[in-house]
């Protein structure tokens, strides 16, 4: 007879047999196939629903009729091997209240206790009609996003569902003094933060109480998935650790050396035989006779504590130990047989019962080796139990008498064994409670919560914990405590002091011990472009040149010795002032101003000629901005222009222009030196800001004339200008049938007749009409053209359905014709090319071209053929004809080809020029004159495309590749 959960497992893979065959091909399965279903075991029917993908389980669940979704629910709560299956299945209770990542085996998972934070994440669930994922529940969190419809039938459903449920249990609000049900409910959807009091209890308002205390993240998802109200939510849950400053800081010390440790415990049985080793029942003993007679026995201790000695009879050794059950052994041997003697091992060892009880991670009787130790004993049991147990009292009692007790720190912390005795059958190994406890933290060498037995004062702590660290302030230590009236209360102590080392513990205590300040006292610092950055000593009367002795030892090459920043730090606060100097004068002439008289906590910083040191000196141009009030402003200038570095740097005492010039690292060769403009900024009275230009003569300022290298003031900007007429060199290229070929620096204004008169004008084998003329910028922005082409006809593909595709020939075909294109435009690049008239710039009928950096002109030679390209059956050249038309041409080409466009064929002339008919270049007339290096363009028909709904976007691709074809192609100069 099958039970209650075999009768339902086999109802549900019935519907899941019935429901893959109804859901079509991609879930069919054979009658076959669900009669051998119907006949397995529930663990591989199991089995079976576990390796079906999530869509198939997911589609499962969807069809389910309500009632049995629930029942499916309540026995995935029941079976872990069932819940296991479904895990990945959205819509289910067992899949959707919680997924958190897997955490590595060995660590372990966060549990809630009491003052924890729990993030909640709440969606509703069937929220999107069949297909849903975990995100998808999420999409209703806020009302504005769901469907106004469907969010009102929802409502209502909830509603009538929690109003009936709460009349069944006694853990509800009433509804006056927490409103309607689902409109708690729909309160609650999207992200919550609560936290657990004190009992690790969780209040919703509204909803319930929930004892949460010990659950993982997944555990509490499932437990508030299982309340009635909440049933019909998917949620997600986040412990966020709440703990205490000091147990954060340090752990219990001694517990960690029981982690790891295997579940049994056998001793070695090739390890020296101690002498004190009592003989028992089930001991071994092998017996070696040699002399007048040679033999071994393996002699086997029985019951009543004898061993049969072969030719000597019964003999009683229970209770002797190893020494002494040597001794009268070989007392026998020699004595009953003359001439023999024997050697006494022993052989397997006995295993004896204990019990292992208290405060253990796994109390219980175990079976141990004759040999183990209480030791031995609590690693069977998996270790004291953290922090609960002792470490320092653990008891060992024998027929109701405390026989011993072990102090695991003598273990731990000096390596004493002596007290850690051998067990007997029947001994208790009992573990109490922890008793008192002290914490240490901070600089100590073994920060952790101590257990303490004859430990009295601070001092004694101290040596527990290992002792001080060499970085421990001592001089102001905190004592944390609790008073008497049950508050926390710092005393703060000194370690230096005797008679605060000797204050007495009380149990509860954690004494803290800070560092010593990282900040290092009488040094400064040097950074930036240095062969050795860090800090030095500072000594009374140190400068500049004693902290950089030399340009070569101390220096990287290509560093700015004119600006040298000096970061100063003013007592009682702290705060910055910056100075700069002349490297080069203070190391050159030491008793100079520039030889700054450093100072202890000064940053020296170094920059290079190369860098730009805008991000380097945006760290002080902050702090400078949060100094900043109203009676001393920001103390930071700009340099705008034509500096090496422009950008904002700090205002030293006394700065004029000319330092500010020398900070950004001198003028550019294009500066303007005659003058400049400084941008002040003023307030009036304290109203209105006002901004004043003033011009400065800047060649006079940097020669020193103290009239016009003003000091300057916080938020001034000083403008470089450039030089009229400062212009980059502008570099052309003319290649082909011209008597100087080359590359040409050529001016402002300079022309295309220009160049070609400096380049000895055209020889006799000139073609004028093909001139190719490319220009840089139009390459660039004929290429983006192209790219954004290609992206887009990318885009137009992927939203393409393939499927439709292929059941469609004609979408079929379209979808080839558009992946080839793709193809094309991958290894298509633009020319830019600018289309001219060369023959009538040159006879003065059309304006001349101003040639721009990167220009280049081809003078190609004259051709003889005319080119035929596109949808024709063979793509060619053809020697030119005079008499011959457009379509002559494509005859000689072999003719259109089935996909080809007929009614929009084109002619590219040779000088890039596209000629249609009069109207449109797309029609033309059959007997336009065709000239020598001329290109017919027969396009792809795109109405082919059509079906694909992107024309617009292919008109463009094809008529983009004819121009790049027909430029590279026509007269042969690419």
């Amino acid at each position: 007879m099958l039970n209650q959960s075999h009768r339902f497992f086999v109802f549900f893979l019935l519907a899941l047999c019935v429901i893959l065959a109804a859901a079509g091909p991609a879930f069919a399965l054979s009658a076959n196939q669900m009669e051998a279903l119907q006949g397995l075991s529930q663990e591989e029917q199991l089995q079976t629903l576990k390796n079906l993908s999530p869509s198939e389980r997911q589609e499962i669940l969807r069809r389910l009729s309500p009632s049995q979704r629930k029942a499916m629910e309540q026995k995935l709560l029941e079976f872990p091997s069932a819940m296991e299956a479904m895990e990945a299945a959205p819509g289910t209770a067992a899949a959707e209240p919680v997924r958190v990542p897997e955490e590595p085996e060995k660590e372990e998972k966060i549990r809630a206790q009491g003052g924890d934070t729990l993030v909640v994440k709440i969606g509703l669930r069937d929220f999107v009609p069949g297909e849903q994922t975990a995100e998808s529940a999420f999409q209703g969190e806020k009302k504005e996003g769901l469907p106004k419809t469907w969010y009102e039938q929802r409502r209502a459903q909830i509603e009538s569902q929690s109003r009936s449920k709460r009349a069944k249990s006694k853990s509800w609000m009433a509804e006056e003094e927490t409103g309607p049900v689902a409109e708690r409910v729909f309160d609650l959807l999207g992200v919550n933060v609560f936290r657990l009091d004190k009992d690790g209890i969780l209040v919703i308002p509204g909803v319930n109480e929930f004892f949460l205390a010990g659950l993982t993240e997944e555990e509490i998802a499932l437990r508030l998935s299982a309340d009635p109200m909440l049933k019909d939510l998917v949620i997600f849950v986040t412990i966020v650790p709440e703990r205490p400053e000091t147990a954060r800081m340090i752990e219990p010390f001694g517990y960690d050396i029981f982690e790891g440790v295997p579940t049994t415990f056998a001793p070695a049985t090739d390890i020296p035989m101690p002498a004190d080793y009592l003989i028992g029942p089930g001991d071994t003993i092998h017996l070696q006779l040699f002399g007048k007679t040679n033999a071994e026995y393996t002699l086997v201790v029985s019951r009543d504590g004898t061993v049969q000695i072969p030719e000597i009879g019964p003999k009683t050794v229970a209770g002797l130990n190893f020494s002494e059950l040597q001794d009268r052994v070989k007392n026998y041997v020699e004595n009953q047989m003359i001439g023999v003697r024997a050697s006494i091992t022993m052989g397997r060892l006995r295993s004896i019962r204990i019990f292992v009880l208290g405060d253990v991670n796994q109390s219980g009787s175990y079976t141990v080796s004759a040999l183990s130790t209480m030791t031995n004993a609590l690693f069977v049991s998996g270790g004291v139990k953290r922090p609960l147990g002792s470490l320092r009292d653990i008891q060992l009692k024998r027929d109701g008498k405390l026989m011993t007790r072990l102090d695991l720190y003598d273990l731990l912390l000096r390596g004493d064994t002596r007290n850690d005795s051998r067990l007997m059958p029947g001994d208790v190994l009992f573990v109490p409670p922890v008793k008192k406890t002290v914490g240490i933290a901070g600089a100590v060498r073994r920060p952790a919560i101590y257990e303490i037995k004859n430990e009295k004062t601070l001092r004694e702590l101290i040596d527990l914990a290992g002792g001080l660290l060499p970085t421990a302030y001592k001089e102001r230590a905190q004592l944390e405590r609790i008073s008497v009236d049950g508050t926390r209360v710092m005393v703060n102590v000194s370690l230096t002091d005797s008679a605060d080392l000797d204050l007495t513990l009380a149990d509860g205590d954690v004494l803290h011990i800070r560092p010593v300040l990282e900040r290092l006292e009488n040094t400064v610092r040097l950074a930036g472009h240095v062969e050795r950055p860090g800090k030095y000593q500072w000594h009374e009367g140190m400068r500049l040149n004693d902290l950089i002795t030399g340009l070569e030892a101390d220096l990287k090459p290509r560093a700015d010795l004119d600006y040298v920043l000096i970061k100063r730090e003013l007592p009682p606060d702290w705060r910055i002032e910056i100075l700069s100097a002349r490297l080069s004068r203070a190391l050159e002439v030491p008793d100079s101003l520039d030889n700054v008289r450093l100072m202890p906590r000064d940053e020296v910083r170094v920059f290079s000629l190369i860098e730009n040191r805008a991000e380097t000196l945006q760290p002080v141009i902050d702090q400078l901005r949060r100094q900043a009030r109203i009676d001393d402003p920001e103390r930071v200038v700009s340099a705008v222009g034509l500096v090496a570095f422009p950008g904002q740097y700090p205002l030293e005492n006394d700065m004029r222009i000319s330092d500010l010039v020398r900070a950004a690292g001198s003028l550019k060769q294009q500066a303007y030196k005659l003058s400049a403009e400084l941008v002040r900024y003023q307030v009036f009275e304290g109203k209105i800001r006002e901004t004043m230009r003033l011009p400065v003569e800047l060649s006079a300022a940097l020669a020193g004339s103290e009239k016009e290298d003003q000091l300057l003031r916080p938020f001034d900007a000083l403008h470089i200008k450039q030089i009229p007429d400062w212009a980059e060199q502008r570099q052309v290229e003319i290649e082909g049938e011209v008597l100087f070929p080359g590359t040409y620096i050529v001016g402002k204004d300079e022309t295309l007749l220009d160049l070609i008169d400096r380049a000895g004008g055209f020889n006799e084998r000139a073609f004028l009409e093909g001139v190719v003329f490319t220009r840089e910028e139009l390459q660039q922005k004929e290429q983006r053209q192209l790219d954004r082409l290609r992206d887009q006809l990318r885009a137009d593909l992927a939203a393409i359905s393939l499927e439709q595709a292929q059941q469609d020939p004609q979408k079929k075909e379209a979808l080839s014709m558009a992946q080839g294109l793709v193809q094309q435009l991958e290894s298509t690049r633009a020319v830019g090319r600018l289309v001219i008239d060369l023959p009538a710039i040159v006879y003065g009928v059309a304006p001349d071209i101003i040639l721009q950096d990167q220009d280049r002109i081809i003078i190609p030679n004259k051709p003889q053929e005319v080119t035929v390209l596109g949808e024709v059956n063979y793509p060619t050249s053809h020697v030119f004809v005079t008499d011959l038309s457009r379509d002559d041409y494509i005859e000689r080409s072999g003719g259109l080809s089935y996909k080809a466009d007929k009614g929009r064929v084109y002619v590219i002339r040779a000088n890039g020029q596209v000629i249609g008919a009069s109207t449109s270049w797309f029609s033309m007339d059959k007997k336009t004159d065709i000239r020598v290096g001329d290109t017919i363009v027969v396009p792809l028909n795109v109405d082919r495309m059509r079906p694909l709904y992107f024309w617009n976007s292919v008109s463009q691709i094809v008529y983009q590749l004819s121009l790049s074809i027909a430029a590279a192609n026509a007269v042969g100069v690419f």
